[in-house]
C-alpha cells in the first residue's frame, strides 16, 4: 500500500475504512444468500395476507382513506398519524379496496427494509453480519405483524433507515438523494411522533459522530480552525447537518400538535404502565413470545447479549488489530436509537403519561437487529481468529459460512417455533369484523323493515366490509362504546321490530359490553347467539305485542 492511502481522510472516514476485509464482496455467496433471505421474507409476509380479518385500528384507517379527497383523509388524527393516511389513500386509488391488495403494501415495505437492514449493516461492518442481521430480522415476529397490517408502520419504518442508510455513507449525496432524504425524514416525521423520536436520535447521534471524528483529526496542513470549519461544511458532514436542519424547522412548526397530542387524554388512557423489564418483554415481542422460559428463553439470552456487545467491540478491535477509529465503529449509531428511544419513553411513561406500546418501537426495531448482526459476527471472527491460522481469504470464507450455517439454523428454529408452535398463521387473534359481516349479509335478506341491528363498537367497522361486499344489511348508526344508547332502546319501542340482532367486537372483555337479555324483557327473548374470534351475534325474537314493557 502506498504511504498516501494509508493517511485517514481529514474529517470524513472513506467508505474502504467500513470494509473489515480488503476482497470482500468478490464472490457471489453474499448476493445469493440475501437473494434467500429476501425470498423467504416475502413468503413469510405474503402468506396468509388476507387471511384473517381486519380489525379495529385497520378498520380506522380503512375508514379515514373513504372519505373522498385526500385531504379528507388527514383530518382529525392524533399523533400526526395523517401523513401516513395519505399514502394509503392514493395507494388503495391504485390498488383497490380488497384486503390482500391493502396490505399489501405493508408486506411489500416489510421485505425492502429486511434488504436495507442487511445493506446497512454491511456496508457499516460487514457481509456475514448483514447476512446474520437480515435473516434475523426476516423471521421477527414484529416485523412480520406489521408487515400483516394495513398500517403505516412497516412503510413509514422503511422510509426513516432507507435515509439513514444515505446519511451514514461518507460519500457525498446527489442533489435528488439530498432532497429525498428530507422528503422520506418529513413524510416520517409527520405520521408518528414516535418515529419522530427516531429520527431526531438519529440526526444527533449522526452529527456527534462527524465532529468527534473532525475534532481528533490531525491539522496535517495546518489550517486555521475558520478553514477547518469551512471544509466541514462543504463536506458529508455538512449535508447532514443540511438535512438536519431541514428537519428541525419542520420540528418547530409542529411542536404546538406535539404538545396538544401529548397533553390528550384520549391518547394514552388505553395504554397500559410499562412492563418490569422492558427490553425483555420488547425481544418477547421480537422472538415471537418466545416462553420456552430457563436458559434457553431467546429474549433473555439476546438482552444479555446486548450488555455484552460493547466488550465485543473492545476484544474485537484488540484480537483483529484496529481497522478503523473508535468512533467509527457501527455500534454507536444503533446503539443511540436502540437503546435511547427505549430509554426515553419509558422516562416519559414513569413521569408523565404511559407511552409504552409495543408496536411503537417498530420504527427503532432495525437498530436492534443491525446490533445483533455486528455483535454475532465480532464472536464468529474472535473465535475463528484465536483458532485458525491462514489467510485473509481463507479467514473470509469460513467465517461466512459459519455466518450462514448459524443464520440457517436460527431461522430454521425459529420458523418452527414460529409457524408449528406459536401457530401465527392460525391463531386468529384480530377481531373478526369480516366473519360477522358475512353473517349478517348471509342472514338478513330482503326488507329489513322488521329487523333492528345494533353494533357496538360503532357501526362503521362491519359496514366497511359489508359495502364492499355490496350488502343491502342496514345497521343502525347511533351507537358507541359502552352501554347500548337510550335512542336506539326508544327506536325499538317505536317500531316494535320483530327481530333484533345485536353485534358486538373488538375485546369484549375490556369493554363489557352490555347483553340486551334485560333491556328487552319480557317481550323479547334470546333464540340464538354466535361466537366469533373476539366477537358475538345475539339475536333476539319478538314474543309480545306490547312492545317493550
Amino acid at each position: 500500500m502506498k504511504k498516501s492511502e494509508s493517511i485517514e481522510k481529514p474529517y470524513d472516514t472513506g467508505e474502504d475504512d467500513f470494509e473489515i476485509f480488503p476482497d470482500q464482496g468478490k464472490n457471489r455467496v453474499y448476493p445469493i444468500t440475501l437473494g434467500l433471505i429476501l425470498l423467504f421474507s416475502g413468503v413469510m409476509r405474503f402468506r396468509g395476507l388476507d387471511t384473517e380479518s381486519f380489525w379495529l385500528d385497520e378498520l380506522t384507517t380503512l375508514h379515514a382513506i373513504s372519505q373522498g379527497t385526500w385531504k379528507a383523509t388527514m383530518e382529525g388524527w392524533l399523533s400526526m398519524v395523517g401523513m401516513g393516511t395519505w399514502l394509503m389513500y392514493f395507494w388503495k386509488l391504485i390498488v383497490g379496496d380488497s384486503d390482500f391488495a391493502l396490505r399489501s403494501l405493508s408486506a411489500i415495505t416489510g421485505i425492502i427494509l429486511v434488504y436495507i437492514v442487511a445493506e446497512f449493516t454491511r456496508r457499516f461492518h460487514d457481509e456475514k453480519a448483514a447476512v446474520i442481521a437480515a435473516s434475523m430480522f426476516s423471521i421477527s415476529h414484529l416485523a412480520i405483524l406489521y408487515s400483516q397490517e394495513f398500517r403505516p408502520y412497516m412503510f413509514t419504518t422503511t422510509f426513516i433507515w432507507l435515509s439513514f442508510l444515505l446519511i451514514r455513507s461518507e460519500r457525498r449525496l446527489t442533489r435528488n438523494e439530498t432532497i429525498l432524504c428530507i422528503v422520506l425524514l418529513s413524510f416520517s416525521y409527520l405520521v408518528h411522533y414516535v418515529a419522530g423520536l427516531v429520527i431526531v436520535l438519529g440526526l444527533l447521534t449522526d452529527f456527534f459522530i462527524r465532529v468527534s471524528q473532525a475534532v481528533r483529526t490531525k491539522n496535517q496542513d495546518e489550517a486555521t480552525k475558520l478553514d477547518r470549519i469551512v471544509l466541514f461544511l462543504k463536506g458529508k458532514s455538512g449535508q447532514c447537518l443540511k438535512i438536519s436542519f431541514a428537519l428541525a424547522m419542520l420540528a418547530i412548526f409542529m411542536l404546538e400538535k406535539m404538545r396538544y397530542d401529548s397533553s390528550n387524554t384520549n391518547h394514552s388512557m388505553w395504554i397500559n404502565d410499562p412492563p418490569t423489564r422492558p427490553v425483555v418483554s420488547l425481544f418477547d415481542y421480537f422472538f415471537a413470545f418466545d416462553t420456552r422460559g430457563g436458559f434457553t428463553d431467546i429474549a433473555e439470552a439476546m438482552w444479555y447479549f446486548v450488555l455484552l456487545t460493547p466488550f465485543l467491540m473492545l476484544a474485537h478491535r484488540y484480537i483483529l488489530g484496529k481497522k478503523k477509529s473508535l468512533s467509527s465503529e457501527s455500534e454507536w449509531f444503533v446503539w443511540a436509537i436502540g437503546g435511547g428511544s427505549m430509554l426515553i419513553i419509558v422516562l416519559y411513561s414513569i413521569m408523565a403519561r404511559n407511552l409504552w406500546v409495543s408496536r411503537y418501537f417498530v420504527f427503532s426495531m432495525p437498530a436492534w437487529y443491525i446490533l445483533f448482526g455486528i455483535g454475532i459476527s465480532r464472536v464468529i471472527d474472535i473465535t475463528m481468529k484465536i483458532d485458525l491460522k491462514g489467510t485473509t481469504s481463507e479467514f473470509e470464507q469460513k467465517s461466512m459460512l459459519v455466518a450462514i450455517v448459524f443464520s440457517f439454523l436460527f431461522v430454521l428454529n425459529s420458523t418452527h417455533w414460529y409457524v408449528h408452535e406459536y401457530n401465527y398463521y392460525d391463531q386468529g387473534g384480530r377481531s373478526d369484523f369480516k366473519g360477522m359481516s358475512q353473517w349478517l349479509d348471509d342472514n338478513v335478506e330482503g326488507n329489513q323493515s322488521d329487523i333492528f341491528i345494533i353494533s357496538q363498537p360503532y357501526a362503521k367497522y362491519w359496514n366497511l366490509y359489508l359495502e364492499r361486499m355490496d350488502s343491502d344489511v342496514i345497521i343502525d348508526e347511533h351507537t358507541r362504546w359502552g352501554h347500548v344508547s337510550s335512542g336506539q332502546a326508544n327506536q325499538i319501542i317505536d317500531d316494535e321490530p320483530f327481530e333484533v340482532i345485536h353485534v358486538r367486537g373488538h375485546k369484549l372483555s375490556m369493554w363489557e359490553y352490555d347483553s340486551l337479555t334485560l333491556a328487552l324483557k319480557p317481550d323479547y327473548e334470546l333464540v340464538s347467539s354466535f361466537e366469533f374470534i373476539e366477537g358475538h351475534i345475539d339475536v333476539y325474537h319478538r314474543t309480545k305485542n306490547s312492545g317493550l314493557s
